[in-house]
């Protein structure tokens, strides 16, 4: 019993002995006693404006605040400003293009800090995409002459303010805009002539998502050197002309182009600043049972901005447009064209004699045929039976002698079993040309020629130069049949 009575008054002894006070154990390790925050300030919000950060900030109810402080830090470099109590806002001005760390503190008399409410945000400046993206009012525009004649785009709701600026008779002129004159003028001829060597300008100011401040863009210059072209019109210069760079000293010197196939606008020509005549479907030999039927004429896509542009050429260039047979435009819908009948065939073409001549292909399962192709006494043409994969075919013709090749009519098989058939015309056809059937190279401009593909139609094909050869190679694709089967035709082919 002793011994249990002993035990516990050591074990009491322990306990009191135990029991400091935390008040104490604290101002041990504190110092001078408990350490107190101040209030920290809350719902931070940093807006961007035009080169500035519009700082927002709730500020704490603590009765030792005496200063609010706001600083930026960017690469490490800090920048501050202390502002007076109850301060709620603050504009941090000429900042660069740049994502900035912003912090807000509450400052007491001895200049100790709260924890800082912290975001980051970036300006609006020169550099900001948006800037950049900011609608320039256009998506193309032509010096045409003395004249301008300019595309808009649609307008934007961000834009506050919009104007064409230039000068006519040494006389400033501001063409105002806004939504009702660009949707009404979306295609524009500007009426007064343009001063040589004068300054023309778009001026824009706008607001953007999120920024307050209303935003003086930099004036848009418009450039007279600024030549685009489409991607189409660019491959059938290729094509047609051999131009795969498209240099001013060719521009400048055409005054005749020709285009016969689909394309999706005429707006380029306005480029061709001495273009005084545009052919349209000059080399499109159709059959003449084919006539008359608009399915089978050559088409624009953009309907509006080419009329829109040859409109333009005519009034401003003096432009002349002749049009064979139906294509690109209905009968009669526009007086500056001068509509022309189904082109003919130069009558002095002479074809080199093929009776001699040996063939092979590439697909011998579908080489026969090929012969008639070359025959000029046929009318079969060639015409492989429907098949389920797809095939290249390379047609090779020894002409048994070196020859002076000037150019190929391809003629297009006059009879199709079924309507279905005429998707399978060939399209594309590559010429290639050798001396010794083992070195080959492309006859002309581009490794495909597109080919008229209609029923019974004619392609001339003349090559850039004459070419003295033995061998030549035609190259054909099949075409969908229907979804898993294919097959191919071509009517004639001569040499001249």
């Amino acid at each position: 019993m002793k011994l249990k009575r002993y035990l516990w008054f050591i074990v009491s002894l322990l306990f009191f002995g135990g029991c400091e006070s935390l008040e104490d154990t604290y101002s041990d390790y504190a110092g001078e006693g408990t350490i107190r925050y101040l209030g920290k300030c809350n719902d931070l919000s940093v807006k961007p404006g035009w080169q500035r950060l519009i700082v927002t900030w709730t500020n704490h109810v603590d009765p030792a605040i005496d200063k609010v402080k706001v600083s930026w830090t960017l690469d490490g470099i800090t920048r501050d400003s202390l502002l007076e109590k109850g301060t709620t806002e603050c504009n941090i001005r000429n900042l660069e293009n740049a994502t900035y760390e912003v912090a807000v503190c509450s400052v007491d008399k001895d200049g100790n800090c709260s924890l800082p409410a912290l975001t980051s945000e970036r300006p609006y400046t020169l550099d900001h995409e948006s800037i950049k993206s900011f609608t320039r009012m256009f998506d193309k525009y032509f010096f045409v002459g003395k004249h301008l004649a300019i595309v808009f785009s649609e307008w934007q709701g961000d834009v506050e303010t919009a104007s064409l600026n230039y000068y006519s008779g040494g006389e400033r002129k501001i063409l105002e805009l806004d939504s009702v004159f660009v949707t009404d003028n979306k295609y524009c001829l500007v009426p007064d002539e343009i001063d040589a060597g004068t300054k023309v300008t778009i001026n824009r100011s706008g607001r953007l998502t999120g920024c307050s401040d209303l935003i003086v863009f930099n004036p848009y210059e418009l450039t007279r050197d600024n030549r685009t072209y489409t991607p189409d019109f660019k491959q059938w210069l290729r094509e047609k002309y051999g131009q795969s760079e498209i240099t001013e000293a060719f521009v400048n010197a055409r005054t005749e182009l020709e285009i016969d196939y689909d394309i999706n606008s005429f707006e380029d020509i306005l480029n061709f600043p001495n273009l005084k005549t545009l052919v349209l479907g000059k080399n499109r030999y159709l059959s003449e049972g084919n006539l008359g039927k608009n399915k089978n004429a050559s088409k624009v896509s953009d309907l509006e901005i080419s009329t829109f542009a040859l409109d333009v050429a005519c009034k401003v260039n003096g432009l002349k447009v002749e049009r064979y047979n139906e294509h690109y435009f209905p009968i009669g819908e526009h007086s500056f064209i001068d509509d022309l009948p189904n082109p003919k065939l130069p009558e002095d073409l002479s074809f080199l004699n093929s009776q001699n001549w040996t063939y092979s292909c590439s697909n011998e399962e579908y080489e026969y045929g090929i012969d008639f192709i070359f025959d000029e006494s046929s009318t079969r043409g060639w015409q492989p039976s429907i098949h389920s994969k797809l095939h290249t075919y390379e047609m090779v013709v020894d002409m048994q002698e070196t020859q002076t090749v000037n150019g190929v009519l391809v003629t297009q098989k006059l009879s199709v079993p079924s309507s279905a058939y005429e998707k399978c015309i060939a399209k594309k056809i590559q010429i290639k040309v050798s001396v010794d059937n083992k070195t080959w190279k492309d006859a002309t401009h581009v490794i495909e020629n597109t080919l008229g593909n209609t029923v019974g139609e004619s392609t001339m094909i003349i090559l850039p130069v004459p070419l003295h050869v033995r061998y030549l190679k035609f190259v054909v694709r099949d075409q969908a049949y229907n979804k898993t089967f294919y097959t191919i035709s071509l009517g004639k082919i001569k040499v001249f």
